[in-house]
């Protein structure tokens, strides 16, 4: 196949690739055929450390020490591509730049997505996730539960007398405290826990390979640290807030989405009902 065919296929590869791996791999393919390295080389790229130097001479690209290095493309993962010593046709400025130009097309494409994703998933007030994406991350979890046979639990999390908030110091005051409480709740989770702002002044939480027991346990601590946080004070306020958390687990009260989130709902409301800023587990297994 010629250079004038490969360039195109990879083109339209990357013109219709959806995430990164696709042209990375696309880009691998098109290095392999076009190229026939003697020597392949692909690593990490460290945007910390200075990349070698590619030069074109005679109408190659060498590197620093005049040995052969045919391409070095940055893509939309951290990923770059060098070859050296390859017994092939020269690459040319023209090449050069249509698959410069190709892979600049993805990554701004990449970027737009992950930015249109970025206000998808994200709620505006509180910079948390919203339930958009709680339906993405339940599915993803409930799948690696289901496979894995792992555990995974939900907190239904719910601010006591928070309407007392917005009727004494104003929707703004109420809107910068659920900003803080988000924040404080986040402060107190893993890495891999995942914080949503559900609507209103509750929050859901999913705590990833997480038994009920010890999602109890990360409850309370939230609770607590609740409890004893003096909210806004930057501000010169000192607001003390309560929170009410019922918790529900995979599988021990639910095998689907539905199910989770009643579980825990039902258990949140069990808080509500009888003595709020406690933590109260399900109790049995939610049926649809």
């Amino acid at each position: 196949m010629t250079p004038e065919r490969l360039l195109l296929d990879l083109t339209l590869e990357l013109s219709a690739a959806k995430e990164s791996l696709a042209a990375v791999e696309a880009f691998q393919r098109f290095v392999q055929a076009r190229f026939r390295p003697g020597r392949q080389l692909k690593h990490d790229h460290d945007a910390t450390q200075p990349q070698e130097a590619a030069r074109f001479a005679g109408g190659r690209l060498v590197d620093q020490q005049g040995r052969d290095f045919h391409v070095l493309f940055p893509l939309a993962i951290p990923v770059v591509f060098g070859l050296h010593d390859c017994d092939c046709e020269p690459v040319t400025d023209g090449e050069l730049g249509v698959v410069q130009r190709a892979v600049r097309a993805f990554n701004e494409r990449m970027e737009e997505v992950a930015t249109l994703k970025g206000l998808t998933f994200t709620d505006d007030l509180t910079g948390l996730y919203n339930q958009r994406y709680l339906e993405v991350i339940l599915d993803r979890e409930l799948s690696l539960a289901k496979r894995n046979d792992v555990q995974f639990s939900v907190l239904f999390l719910d601010m006591d007398h928070f309407k007392n908030v917005n009727d004494t110091h104003g929707h703004l005051i109420g809107s910068r405290l659920l900003y803080e409480v988000g924040q404080e709740i986040k402060r107190t989770l893993r890495e891999s826990d995942v914080t949503f702002r559900y609507g209103g002044d509750e929050f859901l939480i999913i705590l990833a390979h997480t038994g009920l027991d010890d999602a109890v346990v990360v409850a309370e601590r939230i609770r607590l640290q609740v409890e004893k946080k003096r909210f806004l004070a930057r501000e010169g306020l000192d607001i003390r807030l309560t929170a009410s958390i019922g918790v529900a687990s995979v599988p021990d009260h639910a095998t689907t989405k539905q199910q989770i989130l009643k579980a825990a709902d039902e258990a949140l409301y069990g808080v509500k009902k009888a003595v709020r800023n406690k933590v109260i587990a399900a109790t049995s297994k939610i049926k649809d």
